[in-house]
């Protein structure tokens, strides 16, 4: 992948990715303690108060932000690509995503090929390939 990436001009290249935060406040399923006792804490079990942010970089530059409250899904993203992505996007330019299920199948590459663009998927655990991860 590192090797098709540098074949490609800068302005070609588009990363998005999608981050979260919820109202948890810390509440995780482990602690730490002291040796041989147990760790008490609450935990709510629910995640409410979830908000996804989606984005795309370029150049050093974050464009087309789209903030949806709830999690993100194969209908949502359809939605930002839609609405947000492809009135930027300029034709040969290639979206480079992550392995996540909803950026897979349903209209995503249908969607690209109206803008004359293509959707490349990065090898799985490669977060050093994607730059809009390390924003």
């Amino acid at each position: 992948m590192r090797q098709e990436l540098a074949r490609l001009k800068p302005e070609q290249i588009i990363y998005c990715d999608e981050s979260g935060i919820d109202e948890r406040d810390g509440q995780y399923d482990y602690g730490y303690g002291p040796e041989e006792e147990r760790v008490y804490d609450l935990k709510s079990g629910s995640r409410r108060g979830r908000v996804k942010r989606i984005a795309a970089w370029s150049r050093g530059k974050l464009f087309a932000p789209f903030i949806v409250e709830g999690s993100c899904n194969p209908h949502v993203f359809e939605v930002w690509l839609e609405n947000c992505l492809l009135p930027e996007l300029k034709p040969n330019q290639i979206l480079i995503l992550d392995n996540a299920t909803f950026h897979k199948g349903g209209r995503v590459a249908e969607i690209l090929a109206k803008a004359k663009c293509e959707v490349w998927y990065l090898p799985p655990y490669s977060p050093d390939l994607n730059k809009i991860a390390q924003c």
